[in-house]
């Protein structure tokens, strides 16, 4: 920090409003230490006790040396602490700039705490939250936020926090003509008047400015509608490019019309009259016109490209998004495969939605500027080229049935191709063991011939469309040049009229050529949105629709009622419990026979999944009216089996990408028992971790596990056979530090081995999905030790 913390000494200083401020808003030295909570308590270990009546939303003023009797933010500052750890002054800091940044937010009407800000904090050393940290949180949260100079102040550049000489932050909520309004808790309004000119003696300047977007009020205020589809509605963000789009087609299609008037009066005029100026006269404004139709093309084609390349990766991120958000288990969960195979699908979306997909789409309105056209030259040949464009376009329509059939058994058979290979790639060492190389070949091989027919037939169905739409193209062009012919004996048209007729008649029937092919099309495209429908409309852990409450810190007491969880929708309950009840602080261990429920308990406890009926409360409210990061940064979950992903153990260690603190994650493995490996390891941190984490034993990757938890350091922790795979001298090791770091955690462990009763003060077992026993360890234990003999 640059700046050291001013403190309140009430005999050195004369009363008043300013010098109140500093009492109420500063942290002041004392005895005791309070840690932050959980979530940053080793990043900034201990910091002083805020008094009672101070408010964390807010900072102070800094009073004046002959106020304070303490030195300002104009002499030296301490030497900083060391960079493993913030000292105590910048932890108070670091936590009140959140406070005052989170209020802010608050005033504005955009839910934010100060647990979201401090998790940005990338090591100790960057305790302080630099204003490109607090404005980046306030961007995040859905407000335009700038830091910017506001030098002299004015009233319409408040409510906003600003910076003091000292580095603190206060919020400013007003100004007038001789005094600004600060948010002080303490206040019977929330609010305190300061003078103008106290407050101008130590502002720097510097604001942290933010505004609610228009986008943002609009949601707020507007009147309720339909949501549109997430597909089709995306478009509407693009009117103006599209607006452009069907204005260059306007005019491209009319400067089309230049070839056809071109040959008309040619064969019409020039020929007849053999005039040679004429005819350099029509070829030029034709070069030209083609010219022009060529560049806005082109330019229409950049605008489609364009556009379509930020529509596509704007719903990449929100399916992403949604993929990533969606509720694990229940009945209403998607499969694996299911889940992967729809979200491959929107390839067949984004092929469909091409520069000349839309390009012949566009073009599609102007068939009756050209059909109008050859009303005009060539009267009744137009009813020639209506009934060609009807034959173009019905058998695509009347295909549309079968082509959908097609589709979904060769879309079926993918899906399952696609979980056979996943299988054969992942189980491979299980399929050689058990002998399934053939049955596995045989599986692969009917799938890929049902794939193979479907796909086949939907070729064929497609081309014969084509070629179709093509051969009638083809008939109604020579038919208009018979009945041209015809007219042109009856003395009713002349040689230009046919050639321009000819023309204009290609002209007409090219975008529907096109449009033919897409119907064909569509059936794919049909199917891939509904299976991207599956992804979009599946359950969230996060409703955009709802505000859920905040809590920087859970105590860990869980109290069900009445609650079952069911994994299938006729299958049977895998969890009954009519009541239960866990309080802070306990260590709770829970037994019971394979497929009891032990697992399944842990993680409706942990909130990734959603009991099917009943409820769920963490200190004492719905565990579902709780933000869901909130939970996950509280409650700490370690599953049997601890995945890792493709990368580096670095990046396995780092989920969040927070920590920048290579100590932390020595620390980590320590604690984990991975520590004397991977210092011994050549590349240390950087071991490459394959898919799967090939490579890496059971034990080492359960002791990955155990270091991301450490990490994490919540205050509830659910641990599901936390030691299976670790031997029995890893394991007793690791008990012994578990005594010392669950020591005022809550602790709830499904467990086989003994060495983890020892942490335990409670013990349930489990039967069937039902709580069978539940009481003292030791009792409990006892029991069953009489029942088994």
């Amino acid at each position: 920090m640059t700046g050291p913390i001013l403190t309140f000494d009430v005999k050195a200083t004369r009363g008043g409003k300013l010098t109140k401020m500093v009492r109420t808003m500063n942290p002041a030295p004392a005895d005791g230490t309070v840690t932050l909570d959980a979530a940053h308590a080793q990043t900034a270990a201990t910091v002083p006790p805020v008094p009672v009546d101070a408010a964390p939303a807010m900072q102070s003023l800094p009073a004046t040396p002959a106020e304070t009797g303490f030195a300002t933010a104009a002499q030296p500052a301490p030497a900083p602490a060391a960079p493993q750890a913030a000292g105590p002054a910048d932890g108070a800091i670091t936590l009140l700039r959140a406070e005052v940044v989170a209020t802010y937010a608050g005033i504005l009407g955009v839910d934010l705490k100060a647990g979201d800000i401090l998790d940005r904090q990338i090591d100790a050393t960057n305790a302080g939250l630099p204003a490109e940290t607090l404005v980046a949180a306030l961007n995040d949260a859905g407000l335009k936020a700038a830091a910017r100079t506001a030098l002299p102040p004015t009233p319409d550049c408040w409510p906003a926090v600003a910076r003091l000489t000292n580095d603190t932050l206060v919020l400013v909520l007003s100004q007038t003509d001789d005094a600004v309004v600060l948010y002080d808790p303490n206040a019977a309004d929330r609010r305190e008047e300061v003078p103008l000119a106290a407050f101008l003696e130590h502002f720097t300047g510097r604001i942290i400015h933010a505004v609610v977007p228009a986008a943002e009020l609009n949601r707020r205020h507007a009147v309720p509608v339909k949501a549109g589809h997430w597909f089709w509605a995306e478009f509407g963000n693009f009117r103006r490019i599209i607006g452009e789009v069907a204005l260059g087609s306007l005019v491209a299609n009319m400067l089309a019309v230049a070839v056809a008037l071109f040959s008309l009066h040619v064969y019409d005029r020039v020929i007849p009259n053999q005039s040679i100026a004429t005819l350099w006269v029509l070829t030029i404004g034709a070069g030209i016109a083609l010219v022009l139709e060529a560049c806005l093309r082109i330019a229409r084609a950049r605008l489609m490209d364009s556009a379509g390349r930020r529509i596509e990766l704007r719903l990449q991120d929100m399916l992403m998004g949604k993929l990533l958000g969606m509720r694990a288990g229940g009945t209403s969960a998607m499969s694996p495969t299911s889940t992967f195979s729809a979200f491959r699908e929107f390839s067949a979306v984004r092929e469909f939605f091409t520069a000349s997909t839309v390009g012949s789409l566009t073009d599609l309105p102007f068939i009756f500027l050209f059909l109008a056209l050859v009303w005009s030259i060539g009267g009744p040949v137009v009813w020639v080229l209506i009934a060609g464009g009807v034959l173009m376009v019905l058998p695509s329509l009347l295909a549309q049935k079968r082509m959908m059939k097609l589709t979904l058994a060769a879309q079926g058979a993918s899906t399952r191709s696609t979980r056979l290979l996943q299988e054969a790639v992942f189980e491979a060492d299980t399929i050689k063991s058990q002998r399934g190389e053939d049955r596995f070949a045989r599986l692969w091989s009917e799938l890929t011939g049902l794939s193979a027919i479907s796909t086949s037939e939907q070729r064929r169905l497609s081309t014969s469309l084509t070629y179709w739409a093509q051969g009638v193209q083809q008939a109604t062009y020579v038919s208009a040049v018979v009945l041209g012919t015809y007219l042109v004996f009856a003395g009713e048209f002349t040689v230009g009229t046919i050639i321009a007729v000819g023309i204009l008649t290609s002209r007409t029937l090219g975008p529907l050529n096109g449009l033919s092919g897409l119907i064909a099309r569509w059936a794919n495209t049909r199917v891939a949105l509904d299976e991207l429908d599956k992804i979009v409309n599946a359950p969230q852990d996060h409703d955009a629709d709802r505000t859920y409450l905040r809590r920087d810190r859970i105590t860990g007491r869980f109290d069900l009622r009445e609650m079952a969880y069911t994994y299938d929708a006729e299958g049977a309950r895998a969890l009954d419990i009519p009541a239960l009840t866990i309080l802070p602080g306990q260590h709770v261990a829970v037994l019971g026979a394979n497929g009891s429920g032990k697992s399944t308990l842990l993680k409706v406890l942990s909130g990734l999944h959603q009991p099917t009926s009943g409820r769920v409360l963490i200190d004492g409210v719905d565990m579902g009216q709780v933000l869901a990061r909130d939970l996950r940064r509280g409650i700490g979950y370690l599953g049997q089996e601890v995945k890792l992903f493709a990368g580096t153990l670095r990046d396995n260690l780092n989920m969040t990408q927070l920590e920048r603190d290579d100590h932390r994650l020595l620390a980590a493995l320590d604690f984990g028992g991975l520590g004397e490996f991977v210092r011994s390891h050549p590349k240390g941190l950087d071991l490459a971790i394959r898919d799967g984490g090939a490579g890496l034993s059971v034990g080492q990757r359960q002791s990955i596990g155990w270091a991301r938890l450490w990490l994490q350091n919540p205050q509830v922790c659910l641990l599901d056979e936390p030691t299976s795979a670790l031997d029995t001298t890893l394991e007793k090791a690791l008990v012994a530090r578990l005594h010392d770091w669950l020591a005022g955690r809550t602790a709830i462990i499904a467990t086989h081995r003994m060495a983890l009763l020892q942490l335990t003060d409670r013990t349930m077992v489990l039967h069937n999905g039902r709580l069978a026993v539940d009481g003292p360890r030791d009792d409990v234990l006892a029991h069953m030790q009489k029942e088994a003999s």
